[in-house]
């Protein structure tokens, strides 16, 4: 949001040290600037480390369990196997040579250092920049402290050029965030002194620097620095143990507390709830009592932004809002100290609770990916609210009704793992029976049978049928019937399942209930029908899914659906039939992150893709159904009928291209971001793109055969030794006669077909 001033010594020294070590950790004050140093020295490193460099913020989280689990958010580790975070984020990192800036360890310090030393320690091409106001303490770590910005001599203040100068960065920050209150803001020789004489009583602190700025808004630099020394004066027996720079900071942020209303100073300690970003309507929520009311909240909120004290970020087309953890943390304590932290918290849970119970019911329907995307943007909300419910005595109820709730959430929207962590935290703090509990046993037996965890689903599905048959709640029953008939199926039990799921989809049509579940159901029945032989079934049952989904403007459960559509036209023989519904599967899995689907979806694709007689684009394919099984569980539900069909058309393409191959098509595959696998699976059969090679002149192939290794235009024509105008004509014409939109697809050609 706003440039980046001076700091030349300090980028270049960091980028030293990080060519030394694997792991350097940023150490300093809040607020002297740790996070913007380290993601500007990275983004001046980023072509050193091809696999991309990532940033993981900690400052949301407050359990030490859960770091894993955010630096594989962060990572997009798609895992949702019954293996720990950790092991998966080990193995997901495998060969991978990326740069991790793990930012604000402070709060987390024994978990992140225990994390960070198996990465370094397991995988030498991963480098970590870390940034907290302690070290981390580990053997062979860098620590490099984050000096304040230099500061100009008052008796030599003469006007710099060419840049920024080393002894003038605070006065050039300054400077520069004054122009974004006042644009027209110039240091002249008297400001100049006021200003210099404020840096310095800030110690050069970024954070403490750009507070005083924004009050360029109502007073001059010289009526700034005045009342700030006044403050520090009052403020000077505060905190005599800690550093100089500490108590400046403090003494800041209280200046800035001070300067606001007595209604901004109530909304900023509220707003310190939340963690991570929130909207305005979490903030109406939340942070409403007798004496504020949600007007109130929308103008107080305006008037925290225009003081730099809350930031706005763009989110599509949507607004959020979020804290700097320095600012946070500050209003937490005047939350705690005035009392009413414990009532502000639960009205953040009772409003997450509520969210959670809205995505319960308004699931089925049109608005899915509205929820996804409204739910993925709020997770570190959830999980703090969660974490309350189940660390504060009295609270374990709303704790256990919350995990239920999220049950879309844990199964339609990719965070099997993360939901398994939290129910069954949630059952062991609430172990009493109810319906609440009921419903957290079939969720998370659900998740667990998907994970291909079936011992565990089971215990899970016993203790549901009981509570359910003492509390006669029938719906309960028919569900936990209905996942257990599918956890019977997996395990190769047809007889056993087929019956569970007819009395579950029986039920359901009696009692005259249509959701996302019951239409799920109706899918489940089909699968088992599909392998049991009856095709014919199978297809109609789909039909049944696809038609209520169609009419209710269903598309999870549809998805579903249509897979198992896919794969009883496969039985049939009617390849481009299950083709097309293989592709509509995918279109609504990759949208929702669904990764068990886009596994499952791929591998049927590449079974089709064999009988289709392409066995180069199928190699592809089991490359990244393979890649998509690793973080599932096990491969194809573990359905024994299923894997051995995959082994034998995985024989019978390395078979006609050989193994090595083979292999080689399924690196490929394996190496594919989800939008280029999703593209490849789209292109679908050779007819419909052309198996030979486009009439193409000499140049435009040796063009075409760069565009498939990525380059660009720039580095094409330092390649070819021509202009880059030139490229731009080529890249044109190739495109057109090969019948493609983008640089990607002309790579799935190319590698589709083992060509140049």
């Amino acid at each position: 949001m706003t440039s980046f001033v001076g700091r030349k010594r300090e980028l270049a020294e960091i980028t030293r040290l990080l060519g030394e070590s694997r792991l350097v950790t940023l150490t300093g004050v809040g607020g002297v600037g740790k996070t913007r140093l380290a993601v500007r020295v990275a983004d001046r490193l980023r072509q050193e480390f091809p696999d991309g460099v990532w940033l993981v913020e900690l400052a949301k989280v407050s359990e030490p369990a859960l770091v894993p689990h955010v630096v594989a958010e962060a990572l997009g580790v798609p895992d949702q196997s019954t293996r720990s975070r950790e092991a998966a984020l080990l193995e997901f990192l495998g060969e991978r040579r990326l740069l991790l800036i793990m930012d604000n360890c402070e709060h987390l310090l024994g978990a992140c250092a225990t994390l960070i030393a198996k990465l370094v320690r397991e995988d030498n091409r991963v480098v970590v920049l870390a940034t907290s106001r302690e070290v981390l303490g580990l053997l062979g770590e860098c620590s490099w402290p984050v000096p304040p910005m230099s500061i100009p001599d008052l008796a030599n203040l003469a006007p710099t050029r060419g840049g920024y100068v080393y002894g003038h960065e605070a006065l050039d920050l300054f400077e520069e965030r004054a122009r974004t209150v006042l644009p027209d803001f110039r240091l002249d020789s008297t400001s100049k002194q006021a200003a210099s004489k404020l840096c310095q009583g800030l110690d050069g602190l970024p954070l403490a620097i750009e507070l005083a700025a924004v009050r360029l808004r109502s007073m001059s630099v010289e009526q700034i620095f005045e009342r700030l020394r006044d403050r520090y004066r009052l403020l000077s027996s505060g905190n005599r143990g800690g550093p100089g720079r500490h108590q400046t900071l403090r003494a800041a942020v209280d200046w800035s507390f001070d300067l606001c209303t007595e209604q901004e100073r109530a909304l900023w300690a509220r707003l310190a709830i939340f963690a991570g970003s929130f909207d305005l309507e979490a903030a109406e929520a939340v942070c409403t009592d007798e004496t504020t009311t949600a007007d109130d909240v929308l103008e107080l909120l305006s008037d925290l932004v225009d003081k730099s004290v809350v930031l706005r970020e763009e989110a599509g087309s949507n607004v959020r809002y979020r804290l700097l953890e320095t600012i946070r943390s500050y209003g937490r304590e005047k939350l705690a100290a005035a009392g009413l932290e414990r009532i502000f918290r639960t009205q953040h849970r009772d409003y997450y609770l509520r969210l959670a119970e809205r995505l319960d019911e308004n699931w089925f329907g049109p608005d899915q990916f509205y929820w996804w995307d409204r739910l993925q943007s709020e997770q570190a909300n959830l999980w703090a609210a969660l974490d309350f419910c189940l660390t504060t005595p009295g609270e374990e109820a709303a704790g256990i009704h919350m995990v239920g709730a999220l049950c879309f959430y844990w199964n339609a929207c990719g965070h099997l793992q993360d939901g398994r962590y939290w129910l069954e935290r949630a059952m062991a703090a609430a172990p009493g029976a109810g319906a609440a509990r009921t419903k957290a046993l079939w969720v998370t037996g659900y998740a667990a049978m998907t994970q291909g965890d079936h011992v565990a689903a089971r215990i899970c599905f016993d203790e549901c049928l009981e509570l359910a048959e003492t509390l006669g709640d029938e719906r309960a029953r028919a569900l936990t019937c209905q996942f257990r008939g599918s956890s019977e199926q997996f395990t190769g039990n047809l007889e056993r399942a087929e019956p569970l799921l007819v009395e579950a989809v029986d039920f359901h049509r009696s009692a005259g209930v249509v959701d996302s579940l019951t239409v799920l159901g109706v899918a489940q029945l089909a699968f088992v029908s599909c392998l049991l032989g009856t095709t014919d079934r199978a297809i109609e049952l789909c039909e049944e899914c696809r038609a209520t989904s169609e009419a209710h403007g269903e598309r999870w459960a549809l998805s579903w659906g249509l897979w198992v559509l896919g794969l009883a036209r496969w039985t049939s023989g009617e390849y481009a039939m299950a083709a097309e519904a293989l592709r509509g599967s995918l279109d609504v899995k990759s949208a929702l992150n669904d990764r068990l689907g886009i596994s499952a979806a791929f591998e049927l694709l590449a079974w089709v893709a064999v009988e289709e007689g392409d066995a180069g684009r199928a190699a592809q394919l089991f490359g990244v159904s393979r890649t998509g099984w690793a973080t599932v569980g096990d491969p194809l539900f573990g359905s024994q009928t299923l894997v051995d069909t995959h082994d034998r058309y995985e024989a019978r393409v390395r078979g006609e291209l050989g193994d090595g191959a083979f292999e080689e098509g399924a690196r490929r595959g394996e190496q594919l971001k989800i939008t280029d696998a999703v593209e490849l699976a789209r292109i679908g059969h050779r007819e419909k793109v052309g198996s030979s090679i486009p009439n193409l002149t000499r140049r435009e192939r040796e063009v075409a055969r760069l565009l498939a290794k990525g380059l660009t235009n720039r580095e094409m024509a330092d390649r070819l030794v021509i202009s880059q105008r030139t490229v731009e004509g080529h890249v044109e014409n190739v495109l057109g006669k090969m019948g493609v939109k983008s640089r990607t697809q002309v790579a799935i050609w190319f590698t589709s077909r083992d060509i140049g």
